[in-house]
Parts: C-alpha cells; structure tokens; sequence
C-alpha cells in the first residue's frame, strides 16, 4: 500500500477591505459621479492665463511702455469714432464724418490741454508724478472712454434713426457722451491720485484734491465746447 503524500491547506487571501470605521475610497463606491474628462480641469486654467482682450487693454502695467500706451490711446479715439458715427446716422452724408472726428476729438483736447495743466499744478505741491506715469493714465483713461462709447454705439444709432425729435434723439446722444467721458475722467483721476503721497500736511492734501476737482470741471466744460461746436446734432459742425 502505497503511503499517500500529505497535502497542505493554502488559505485563499482575502478580498481587501477597509477598515472598520473607515470611508469607503470614493473610487469604489457605486454612486461616485463619473472623473471629469482630462481637459475640463486644464481648460479654466488656460482661460485664466490669457487675460481678454478688453482686460488687457485696461491693464494697469507696473512699467509704462510708450508705444503700448499710444497704441492703447489710439484704441480709445477708434472705438468713440464708431459712437459718433452711430451719432451721424440721423442725417447721414458728410455728417458721418463731422460725427466720427467730433467725438473723439473732445477726448484728444483733454488729453494734450487739460492734463498736461493738471500734471504742472500737482507738482506745484511736490507730487510724485513723472510723464510717463501721465502718459499712462491718460491711456487707460481713453481706452475706458472708448470702451463704454463703442459699446453704446448700437443702441445711440437706433435711437437717433428712430427717434421722431431731433431735441430727443441730442439728448439721448450727449447723455451716452456724458457717461462715457465721466467714467473716462474717474479712471484718469483714481490712477493720478493712486500715485500722491498721503503723509503729506493738510495743505498739500487740500491741493492735491481741490486740483483734481478743478480739473474734472475743466474737462467737462472742455468737452462740451468741442462737442457743441463741432458735432452737427447738437447743433454745431456747420448745420
């Protein structure tokens, strides 16, 4: 009789499980929702790092460039053509052309009058402010303008085709004129006044504040004139 071989019980391992008391791997349950794709994570991020193109053109840039901040002026002057064209659609003609220079042509006034005054009378009370610093804010200042025009363009050329009044449809024109010019004039005023000294007496702070103000009045009443006289809705430019 031939002695059988013993044999030996391996025990099969066991099945890995969690712990007592331990959450469930969120991969392992039945109800975890679905990994979102490879690119949907990356996409937000890529969105993130390239700024558009209207954040870019108001960008405050930690050093003046002269040629960006020119051409970032000239983008100001272009887009608030395109308001005084909406402007000139109510006659037409050579209208169009009186329209779309008049507009901007306020804002080029400010910038080579009223700025450079602004700027000699700060520094009259020792400002920090240096031309380039100038040059910079009053791009921002521009583009911000020209932005708010342009975006208004539309619905100013709507308005003064279908308006039945011609005091209606100036109305409506020089309203969209006064708020872009105001939020082009509180852009150029926070960026000049980011840069002057706070620690300074309380007469420097007096001036510093009573030559912005000033300044804000003359822009307005400058921009007035140069519309008034050169843009034939509201009554100049020859009409």
């Amino acid at each position: 009789m031939q002695a059988q071989a013993p044999y030996l019980l391996i025990p099969s391992s066991p099945e890995p499980s969690t712990e007592a008391g331990a959450p469930e791997p969120a991969a392992l349950r039945d109800d975890a929702p679905p990994p979102p794709p490879a690119g949907a994570a990356a996409e937000p991020a890529a969105r993130a790092g390239h700024p558009s193109w209207t954040a870019s053109l108001l960008a405050e840039r930690p050093t003046a460039e002269l040629r960006h901040d020119l051409s970032r002026f000239g983008v100001g002057v272009g887009l608030a053509s395109l308001y005084g064209l909406a402007l000139g659609a109510r006659q037409g003609g050579v209208s169009f052309i009186h329209h779309a220079a008049g507009v901007p042509a306020a804002m080029i006034a400010v910038a080579c009058l009223g700025v450079p005054a602004l700027t000699i009378v700060l520094t009259l009370f020792d400002a920090p402010l240096d031309p380039s610093r100038v040059l910079s804010a009053t791009a921002r200042a521009a583009a911000a303008t020209g932005l708010v025009l342009g975006g208004l363009a539309p619905a100013a050329a709507l308005f003064v085709v279908t308006s039945g009044s011609h005091d209606t449809a100036a109305l409506m024109g020089l309203l969209g004129l006064a708020v872009g010019g105001a939020i082009g004039v509180r852009v150029l005023l926070r960026d000049l006044g980011a840069a002057l000294r706070r620690d300074q007496g309380l007469l420097t702070r007096s001036g510093y504040t009573a030559a912005l103000l000033g300044f804000a009045v003359f822009a307005v009443a400058l921009a007035l004139r140069v519309w008034a006289d050169t843009l034939p809705l509201l009554g100049g430019g020859g009409s």
